[in-house]
């Protein structure tokens, strides 16, 4: 997996801020761990219960090797610069 450098510019024709592209990013980068997760846990509930509805003997099997698998920062990111994620700011600010 060969690592490529990202040029600000294209994070900064998205947004005037490099800190607001790196926040959506990351918040997207949660979402796409915590659907793997969530996939993952549905998986394993239904291959537990059998045809009568009973929980039958755990079944092994081979879990999701995670390293081999695209990173979640860098599907993210591709998502943010090819424009498939949509934000919006908040214009809540914290006077103190």
């Amino acid at each position: 997996m060969a690592v490529e450098a990202i040029s600000f510019k294209k994070l900064l024709k998205k947004t005037d801020d490099i800190y607001e592209a790196v926040l959506v990013s990351s918040k997207r980068a949660k979402q796409i761990l915590q659907d793997r997760v969530v996939k993952q846990m549905i998986d394993d509930n239904e291959e537990m219960i059998d045809e009568d509805g009973i929980f039958a003997e755990p079944v092994v099997r081979e879990y999701i090797d995670y390293d081999k698998e695209e990173k979640v920062t860098s599907v993210a990111l591709d998502e943010f610069l090819d424009g498939k994620v949509d934000w919006k700011k908040s214009d809540d600010s914290i006077d103190k």
